[in-house]
Formats: C-alpha cells, sequence, structure tokens
C-alpha cells in the first residue's frame, strides 16, 4: 500500500520518517511511504534531541485557515503527482491536518471518492478549516454568548471522558485499546479512557448531542468550550513563534475567531477507518478525544498509551498499534 505521511510541527518529512522507522518495520517491507514537508519554515520542536537537525517546517502558525489552506493544496497536489494513495499518517500537527482535509473534502465534496482509505493519527490537535469563514453565522451568533469571568480569567471546565464522547454517540468500547508504555504490557479488553491531567478549575462543558444546544446556557458552554481549548494550546504549543498566534483575546472580534471543526459545528465526519493513538501523559491529550468525535465511530478505533505527547516506541505498543492498522487496512479495502 502507498501512505501518505504528515510530519508535526517543528519537524521534516526526513524527521518524521525516522520516527516512524521501528513502526514501519513491524508494518512490513510491502508498503511504500511517501514523507513529504509543511510550507512553513518554523522553529525546531522543543522535544527533538539537539543532535537533530533542520531545516524544521510546519504546515500552518497557529490556526491559520489561510495556511492551512496552503497546506491543503500541497496534499492534493501530491496526490495528483504521487498518487493514488491508500492510506494517510499524521502526528499532531500532521494528524489534525489530515482530518481536516477529509472533514473538508466530505462537507464540499461528497460524492467524489475519498483519496485515502484508512488513517491512522498520532496525538492530533485541534482540527481547524481551510475556510476562512466556515461557520461564519455560527461564530457571531455563538460569540454573543461568551463573556469573561468578573477577574478577567476564561472559565475552564470539567472533562468528561465518558465513552459518550465519541461522535456525539453511544458508547463504543468494542474499539477501544489502552496500552502500558512504560512496563510494556496492553490491554485489549475494552477499556474506558482516562481522565487526563488538567486545570483543577471547573469548566462548563459542552454538551455531547448537538439537540442539546436548544437548552439554556449550552450555547454559551459551547463558546466557553471551544475559547477553552484555544487557550489551552497557546499554553502547550511546540514553539513560542506560533503560540503567540494561537490565543484570541478577550476582546476579540467573531471575524477573528479560528474556525475549529468541533463535532457540535460540523455535522460531517471522517469517513474512512480511523485509528487514534492517544497519550494519556499528553497536556492536549483532550484535543485528541475531540478529534475522535469528528470521525465515524463504527470506523474507529482507539490506542491509549501511557506516555507524552510523541510517538511511542515501547514494542507492545507498536505491535497493538501495528494490528489497529492492519485492521483499518483491511475494513478500507471494502470500502
Amino acid at each position: 500500500m502507498k501512505i501518505l505521511c504528515l510530519h508535526p510541527w517543528g519537524t521534516s518529512g526526513f524527521i518524521f520518517e525516522k520516527q516512524l522507522q521501528i513502526l514501519s518495520g513491524i508494518l512490513g517491507p510491502t508498503h511504500e511511504y511517501v514523507y513529504i514537508n509543511g510550507g512553513v519554515p518554523s522553529a525546531r520542536a522543543r522535544d527533538l534531541p539537539d543532535f537533530v537537525k533542520g531545516p524544521y517546517y510546519c504546515w500552518y502558525e497557529g490556526l491559520s485557515s489561510p495556511q492551512c489552506q496552503e497546506a491543503h493544496d500541497t496534499i492534493t497536489e501530491t496526490i495528483k503527482e504521487e498518487g493514488p494513495f491508500d492510506g494517510v499518517i499524521g502526528f499532531s500537527q500532521g494528524a489534525s491536518l489530515a482530518l481536516s482535509f477529509l472533514l473538508h473534502r466530505e462537507l464540499h465534496s461528497p460524492d467524489l471518492p475519498c483519496p485515502f482509505r484508512f488513517a491512522l493519527l498520532f496525538c492530533a490537535n485541534l482540527v481547524i478549516s481551510p475556510d476562512s469563514k466556515f461557520n461564519h453565522d455560527k461564530v457571531v451568533k455563538y460569540s454573543g454568548y461568551y463573556k469573561a469571568s468578573h477577574n478577567g480569567v476564561r472559565s475552564t471546565g470539567e472533562v468528561d471522558a465518558e465513552g459518550e464522547e465519541h461522535n456525539d454517540g453511544d458508547n463504543d468500547d468494542e474499539h477501544k485499546t489502552e496500552t502500558g508504555e512504560g512496563n510494556g504490557t496492553h490491554q485489549t479488553t475494552p477499556a474506558t479512557p482516562p481522565t487526563p491531567d488538567v486545570s483543577s478549575s471547573k469548566r462548563k462543558t459542552a454538551p455531547k448531542h448537538r439537540a442539546l444546544l436548544l437548552l439554556p446556557g449550552r450555547k454559551k458552554a459551547l463558546v466557553e468550550e471551544l475559547v477553552d481549548l484555544i487557550d489551552e494550546a497557546s499554553r502547550h504549543v511546540s514553539g513560542e513563534a506560533d503560540a503567540s498566534t494561537y490565543s484570541w483575546p478577550e476582546n476579540g472580534k467573531p471575524e477573528d475567531f479560528p474556525r475549529l471543526m468541533h463535532p457540535l459545528t460540523v455535522k460531517a465526519r471522517v469517513p474512512i477507518p480511523t485509528v487514534h493513538v492517544i497519550a494519556q501523559n499528553d497536556p492536549l491529550m483532550r484535543h485528541s478525544e475531540l478529534a475522535v468525535r469528528l470521525c465515524d465511530k463504527k470506523k474507529t478505533k482507539l490506542v491509549y498509551f501511557d506516555g507524552a505527547h510523541r510517538i511511542p516506541t515501547a514494542p507492545s505498543t507498536l505491535n497493538v498499534i501495528a494490528r489497529a492498522v492492519e485492521w483499518a487496512m483491511q475494513k478500507g479495502q471494502l470500502m
């Protein structure tokens, strides 16, 4: 199979190839991997070892929809020139970009065949639309429901990590896998996603189902969650230069609000089989779990591992991921 690979912020296609080397070896020599570079030069990712040399790239700075559109164009050109592809693999910003590309296509060209049959997504961040006018009416309307707290600190909310988190639907434990990165063990029985280690301050959690937005206070809760997600990203983004473009100021205008693809603001779902690898010690773990809800839950597998925001290295974890990818490949062939 031929697989397109999208690197994370502050690295490159060459570096990502090294990061995936063990996993690609486990998957076997019959697959061809195509690694491409983001179009925006960037600083070096903080967690890269000193001996890993640049140049370094990202797909877009902050949550820039215009630069995200340029990244979509790069993927489209790569598909034309080097495709067809069977699958796509992304890590961090690369995973978010893959989801953005698939969702945008599903929204605007649902009758066309999907350019990928499966996706493997490591530690996905917030997913944004390449369209700077995406959900313009909703953003303007919902912005009226958001108010900063009296002390100038935005409300934050509790993370609800129940199984119903997935796709605004029912619990689907069949596709959950939890691994132990530290001790080399793994659990393949149904597992409830662990609660991420986040701020202890209370958040108003947005509803899980779109219909609940009609209830009093639920639209405000959604807007507060969106703003909180952006603020949370600004505290943990890979580079300081990138972080400055993440936050939405207290007096920010609705038209400047990042065009987030949240499960409650977009009806489309990624239609192909997806495997989501989520780090239990990732400060942006909530963002990865939110990304899961943007996918068809009947075609989704989750792999949790005991680690930080990175590609896992423990053989047991990689073997679990490989089995999940093989499932996605087989299921994708039937589409």
